[in-house]
């Protein structure tokens, strides 16, 4: 069994302040003996070639992979290309893109059905067709827990689940992880999640364990768009490219 996350950030993702680096998360990955990776910033493809020649001496797979904003809405796609990424507007687009790559491409839902403005929400459930895997969010506790019903419709669905870190801060990677029955390479990762030979772990965070989070990925994030270039320049291009993302789609509403 492969242990595996397939959602996560770091500084190098231009449209979030992070602290710590991809390289931060190679070695901790390492140390907790993870097999698979996924790198997957904000309409971003990481393309370093230090950070994969590191995990490939730390006998970790990298998977190419990036959080599309699709229709103003989030998406997981792994083994994409910047230049995929880039022409990737619409539902229809990335249903064009999932037929090109045929096993070759992963389409993951990421927390779909939580009550934040990107979340896919009832595109979920009217896009259906498109996803590989259901992702289930860290971002949980007892007694409430909105990955709940996406994993009764997974369930309904015959679509396996996948527990992600969605890592923002580096003490939010490790917890979330997803076991894959399969041999150490993309395409048997691919088939073996769809094939739903996989076990998700999803640890309930406790009431700390939460507020940590959100301060870290609000008010932090947050106080560095007001005091800092950076973070004010990040802010602008998270605006720039949600709105280049649904450009295409207003303008075949207005037509």
């Amino acid at each position: 069994m492969l242990k595996c996350d397939f959602h996560i950030h770091a500084r190098e993702d231009a449209l979030d302040c992070c602290d710590y680096g991809a390289r931060d998360v190679v070695e901790k990955a390492a140390a907790l003996k993870f097999d698979v990776l996924a790198f997957t910033f904000h309409g971003q493809v990481l393309d370093d070639p230090a950070v994969t020649a590191l995990a490939r001496e730390r006998g970790i797979l990298l998977i190419p992979g990036c959080e599309v904003f699709v229709e103003r809405r989030e998406v997981l796609c792994l083994n994409i290309t910047q230049a995929e990424v880039d022409r990737m507007h619409t539902f229809e687009d990335l249903r064009a893109w999932k037929r090109a790559k045929g096993e070759a491409g992963l389409v993951i839902a990421p927390h779909p059905l939580y009550p934040v403005p990107q979340c896919l929400r009832r595109k979920f459930f009217e896009q259906m067709d498109l996803w590989d895997a259901v992702e289930v969010c860290h971002m949980h506790i007892r007694g409430l827990n909105f990955n709940r019903r996406a994993e009764r419709v997974a369930k309904e669905r015959g679509l396996p689940l996948v527990a992600t870190s969605d890592a923002h801060q580096l003490f939010m990677f490790g917890a979330n992880h997803t076991l894959v029955d399969a041999e150490k390479e993309m395409l048997p990762v691919f088939r073996a999640i769809r094939a739903g030979k996989v076990r998700h772990y999803s640890p309930p965070l406790s009431p700390w364990g939460a507020f940590k989070v959100l301060a870290c990925m609000e008010v932090k994030d947050r106080l560095a768009r007001i005091f800092t270039a950076q973070g004010r320049a990040k802010q602008r291009a998270r605006r720039e490219r949600i709105e280049r993302a649904s450009q295409p789609l207003e303008k075949k509403g207005r037509g």
